[in-house]
């Protein structure tokens, strides 16, 4: 048993298990969903980091610049990954979010709690939502 493997022994794993999950249900077609949105000087004010699979959109990271905040960069943001995500042919949307960040947000943008770890960090929750992107 190795607790610290190397990178290449990581990456042996993960191809392997791709291989597997390709071999039952086909290629997932994951392809990046990133957009990066910028002031007038060119400097990031926020981002959006996720991908799609499967039929699916996720949502890794959303992230706006306290200076930004409650301007609609997020909601924009959000919006334009729904889009693509659309474009791609996705018929949902998958993401989660710990108590302290964006809960009311995303049900704010039709998004369903569907799932909540307890304690997580200690006294918190984190949050599993989904949405539908299609009727």
């Amino acid at each position: 048993m190795n607790t610290t493997p190397k990178e290449n022994e990581i990456k042996y794993i993960r191809e392997a298990l791709n291989q597997f999950n390709k071999e039952i249900v086909g290629d997932d077609g994951h392809t990046p969903l990133n957009i990066i949105k910028y002031d007038e000087n060119g400097n990031i004010i926020g981002g959006i980091l996720g991908g799609t699979y499967w039929g699916w959109m996720y949502v890794d990271i959303l992230w706006v610049h306290e200076n930004h905040r409650k301007k609609g960069v997020g909601s924009n943001l959000l919006h334009k990954a729904e889009e693509e995500a659309l474009r791609r042919g996705c018929h949902h949307a998958h993401l989660d979010t710990m108590s302290w960040q964006a809960p009311d947000f995303y049900k704010k943008h039709g998004y369903s709690v569907i799932g909540i770890l307890p304690d997580i960090p200690s006294g918190n929750q984190k949050y599993l939502l989904m949405k539908a992107l299609q009727d």
